[in-house]
């Protein structure tokens, strides 16, 4: 309990001290008068990875939101595939299959796109079957072909959309970090440290195209100042026993990403 109340309240000063920010450049109130307990209930799970089959389906940024988060999952995976951690690898192929992928089908068929459920299984067989790296890489950029013609079956994407994809992966980057770390920053999950990385990354992936989609340098810049203040949280893809950073930092950034996307 004692690091569960330290995070809300590191949460409650950067959510005070951000909301005073939103009131006095755009006269809108923002995220006040949200509690904590509301602000916990988005981090994830509706809306977040995972989210229900019918979001997907009316949503295109939740939809995207999933695809995004399938690559974050793969990202690391086979990033550890390259460092020799093969075991840790198939850990993370499992998951965008045996779940995500799942609740998705019916959205990608809503948009007439095509699946991709082979390259997934393509993949996750080359990992769990310990192929040479070239087989791997092979499989992973055939299967980020397919996931992108996915991408591509929302023809009208604009920079408010793609700006929810990026607060939507910020936000449970947060949630899967506060999972990581224990009492006194002790590690206890890798999993979910690796995870939270991949969806950083996705997340910087992402910015280059929001800067194409808008004229609001200002927003961009802000969120692109938030990714980088939280990027150092990881210094590498295999996790430290000791984790130096409280999650209220993430959740702190998420929260003024989402200030920065009302520009948008």
């Amino acid at each position: 309990m004692e690091t569960r109340n330290r995070i809300w309240v590191g949460l409650g000063v950067v959510v005070a001290a951000s909301t005073a920010f939103y009131v006095g450049t755009s006269g809108q109130s923002g995220m006040a008068g949200m509690d904590h307990s509301t602000m916990a209930a988005q981090e994830g799970g509706e809306g977040g990875e995972g989210a229900a089959t019918a979001e997907a389906i009316a949503d295109d940024a939740v939809y995207l939101g999933q695809l995004a988060f399938i690559r974050g999952h793969l990202n690391v995976g086979v990033d550890l595939y390259r460092q020799g951690a093969e075991e840790a690898s198939a850990t993370h192929m499992k998951h965008p299959g045996d779940e995500l992928y799942t609740a998705l089908l019916p959205a990608i068929e809503a948009r007439e796109a095509s699946g991709f459920a082979d390259q997934l299984e393509a993949l996750a067989v080359a990992v769990e079957s310990k192929r040479p790296m070239a087989e791997v890489e092979e499989a992973y950029n055939a299967l980020l072909e397919a996931i992108t013609a996915a991408e591509n079956a929302v023809e009208e994407q604009d920079a408010a959309m793609i700006g929810a994809v990026i607060l939507d992966l910020v936000r449970t980057s947060a949630a899967e970090y506060d999972i990581a770390v224990g009492e006194n920053g002790v590690l206890e999950n890798e999993h979910e440290y690796q995870d939270a990385l991949g969806f950083v990354r996705i997340a910087r992936d992402l910015l280059g195209r929001l800067e194409g989609m808008t004229d609001n340098a200002t927003a961009v810049a802000a969120i692109r100042e938030q990714l980088d203040l939280i990027t150092p949280i990881w210094p590498s893809l295999i996790a430290p026993q000791r984790l130096e950073t409280d999650p209220s930092v993430i959740y702190g950034a998420a929260a003024r990403i989402e200030f920065a996307n009302a520009g948008l």
